[in-house]
Parts: C-alpha cells; structure tokens; sequence
C-alpha cells in the first residue's frame, strides 16, 4: 500500500511538470487541432487534416520563436509573448479546475485556486518563451592583474 501511496506521489508531481514544461505549446496546438478539425469539416480526409494540423502547430510554434527572436520592437515581443501566454492560461485554469475539481465542491475557492494557477502557468510559458530567468546576479570576469614593470 505504501508503495502505491509513494509511486502516486511521483505520478503527480510528474504531470504538475509536464503541466509547466509543455505551456509554451498551448497556441501551437490550439492552432493544428482548430486548423485539422476545420479542414475535417471541410471534407477533407482523416489523413490531410492530421498532417497539416501537424504542420499548422510546428509552423506556428517555428514562426513564433523566429518572431520574437528576430523583432527590434518591445512591443512586437510582448504581442508575441502574450499570444503565446494567454492560450497557456486558459490551459492552466482548466487543468488545475479539473484536478482541483476532483477534491474541492465548485465555488469561490476553486475559482480562486484556478486563476492562480492560470497565472503561474502563463507565467511559466512566458518565461520559457523569452528565455527570462533569475539566476541571480551575474558573475563579472577577473581580469588578470600583470606584475609591475621596475
């Protein structure tokens, strides 16, 4: 019983980090799963509208990095970073609602918990996608002091 108690533990806190580590990928699959069910709609085959969801979410996700990479403009990065950041909030209030849900009777404090949780996810995802990170202060380089000339 305990083992399962312990093995349960580590399932948990491992889907909490796949929570965190795959938020920056919200909009690309929003992108390929809306894009693939479209083209389904449209009447196009199984097999086409996989395929070019796959390519729409890779494409979006390639685009979105060369983007922020590449723009001069602070305000054309965080218009980027918040189209990246928004799309992992929504994902991040749903999944902590859901798992929350599980244990809490629905009012105020699951509501409460779940922005909060949408929050640090947005948060993630957008620390990810600018390459943000507090690392303290930066270490500055010695420079090698030469003998003095007599």
């Amino acid at each position: 019983m305990t083992i399962f108690l312990v093995l349960g533990l580590f399932a948990g806190l491992y889907m909490l980090w796949l929570l965190f580590s795959l938020a920056v990928y919200a909009l690309p699959l929003y992108a390929g799963i809306g894009l693939a069910f479209w083209m389904h709609g449209a009447g196009f085959g199984y097999a086409p509208s996989i395929l070019v969801g796959f390519a729409a979410g890779f494409a979006t996700f390639f685009l979105g990095q060369v983007l922020f990479a590449f723009s001069g403009s602070p305000l054309t990065r965080l218009a980027i970073a918040l189209l990246f950041a928004i799309p992992a909030a929504v994902a991040g209030y749903h999944a902590v609602h859901g798992v929350l849900g599980l244990a809490i009777d629905p009012g105020a404090t699951l509501t409460i918990l779940s922005g909060l949780g949408a929050t640090l996810i947005a948060g993630t995802a957008w620390t990810r996608l600018t390459g943000f990170e507090v690392n303290g202060p930066v270490p500055q380089p010695m420079t090698p002091s030469l003998p003095a000339a007599e």
